[in-house]
């Protein structure tokens, strides 16, 4: 989907596991990077698309 915002590789890549459901320590692993890493993408993605939660997060990444 194409957002209204400019999302880096990671960043996408963080967002579209984040809408398949995966949580912060399965995102890590899958990455091989920590889940403390995924945390800081998220609030990034967060900050960006003006979501407070994550399932807020999650709804603005599905609508676009």
């Amino acid at each position: 989907r194409k957002l209204k915002v400019d999302l880096t590789a990671r960043e996408r890549e963080i967002a579209a596991l984040l809408v398949d459901g995966l949580t912060s320590k399965l995102i890590g692993k899958r990455l091989h990077i920590s889940p403390r890493t995924v945390d800081v993408y998220r609030g990034r993605l967060m900050r960006k698309l003006g979501a407070a939660t994550t399932p807020e997060l999650v709804n603005k990444l599905l609508a676009g």
